[in-house]
């Protein structure tokens, strides 16, 4: 058996479709919101920075995707002066983060199946640390398997930011 809601006589029709394309609405922004939600996401505030390109969230540990990290014990060197750059990097990652509200949503797995993930200060939409990191000079864009920030690299090399300082 099957129920079948008719307007009554003399009720207006354009009410009616309107309410059913409002419902049909609802029902597909819910859909798109349940695929969005679909990508891991790792939040929480004030992540640990292991290095230019590891964050760590309550003992999971993820990958900056698209970046190469600087290791915290990596010097550089400007002429004959060398300089922790690793180090730097480590703490200018750290500044950027803060106290901040951190989403991390996944793009990929590494060979491990570590995740590799693009992050947010602020929520999803806020500024992308992955981007800041690369333009600022404190960590590498990836070159292998993703090109993402490449531009991003170029752009730092060029001003003489972060590990290009001296360059």
């Amino acid at each position: 058996m099957s129920i079948h809601i008719l307007p009554a006589a003399g009720s207006n029709r354009l009410l009616w479709r309107s309410l059913l394309m409002a419902a049909l609405t609802l029902c597909l922004a819910a859909a798109e919101a349940g695929a969005q939600k679909s990508a891991r996401q790792v939040s929480g505030r004030g992540p640990a920075v292991i290095d230019s390109a590891s964050l760590g969230f309550a003992g999971q540990r993820l990958s900056l995707y698209g970046l190469r990290a600087v290791a915290p014990s990596q010097t550089c060197a400007i002429g004959d002066q060398v300089w922790a750059c690793g180090q730097e990097a480590r703490w200018a990652t750290q500044n950027r983060v803060g106290n901040h509200w951190v989403v991390c949503v996944e793009r990929a797995r590494g060979a491990g199946g570590d995740i590799l993930a693009v992050c947010y200060l602020g929520g999803v939409g806020g500024p992308e640390l992955n981007a800041w990191l690369v333009e600022q000079g404190w960590a590498l864009a990836e070159r292998d398997d993703v090109t993402d920030y490449l531009a991003q690299e170029e752009t730092a090399r060029a001003a003489g930011r972060g590990l290009w300082r001296g360059r």
